[in-house]
């Protein structure tokens, strides 16, 4: 049975003051929490293990979530006391042992369908599977080149195109070897690891929908997006 992983625990500091009393997990897109939202969209994509992985404030999370029988999948938690990071965690989790796993971000709302994407690292051979989106970033100026002090070009207003980590991953569960137990590690320095020890880590454009919650105004634009486009969400 596939597994997901869930990465909960941070303290959620730039959606203060409302994580001062609720929890980032908990926080409503709508009339349900964002962790809820992944939850049940996992589970319309066939995956019905979940691990959360929790932190700060996690008694609040496990009371509104329990054993995942209420959202048609099963639950389980491990607490981080110690803030091991975005991967810190994962060196605990002994369940992972046999078959590829997914990891998402707990602020991560995506059109995703993630079990085909958990299949097609398993056919992929890769240590590690990494969902990339792609942005667009216009300078308004004339951007020059130098050399020695002499202007070799001068473009006027480019946009350059980067790719950047969306937050979602499948890993293989050697990947786990990587990982120091007990110290703070993150998914960055995991897949640095994997790629200085020689293992195939795999970028995977992630297309439509996906929305990084991480201000406030990210709430009301996710909702209005989804309400419009993508209602089986909700």
């Amino acid at each position: 049975m596939p597994i997901a992983v869930i990465m909960a625990g941070g303290e959620g500091l730039r959606l203060r003051p409302f994580t001062r009393t609720i929890p980032k997990p908990l926080l409503p897109i709508g009339r349900k929490p964002v962790a809820q939202l992944i939850i049940e969209r996992l589970a319309q994509c066939g995956i019905h293990d979940i691990i959360m992985a929790l932190g700060y404030q996690s008694e609040l999370i496990r009371a509104f979530f329990q054993d995942g029988a209420q959202f048609g999948v099963r639950i389980r938690y491990f607490v981080d006391p110690t803030k091991l990071g975005t991967a810190g965690a994962l060196a605990f989790l002994d369940e992972l042992t046999d078959e590829p796993f997914l990891v998402t971000n707990g602020d991560i709302i995506a059109d995703l369908d993630y079990l085909q994407f958990l299949n097609d690292h398993k056919s992929s051979g890769a240590m590690m599977s990494v969902a990339v989106r792609e942005a667009t970033v216009p300078i308004p100026y004339g951007v020059v080149e130098i050399t020695n002090q002499q202007i070799t070009k001068i473009t006027e207003k480019p946009v350059h195109t980067y790719r950047f980590n969306a937050g979602v991953y499948a890993l293989s569960p050697e990947s786990r070897e990587l990982i120091p137990r007990g110290s703070t590690f993150h998914m960055t320095d995991l897949i640095n690891a994997a790629i200085q020890a020689g293992y195939a880590v795999r970028a995977v454009p992630l297309e439509g929908f996906w929305y990084d919650l991480a201000r406030v105004d990210d709430f009301e634009k996710a909702l209005h997006e989804i309400e419009k486009r993508f209602p089986h969400l909700l």
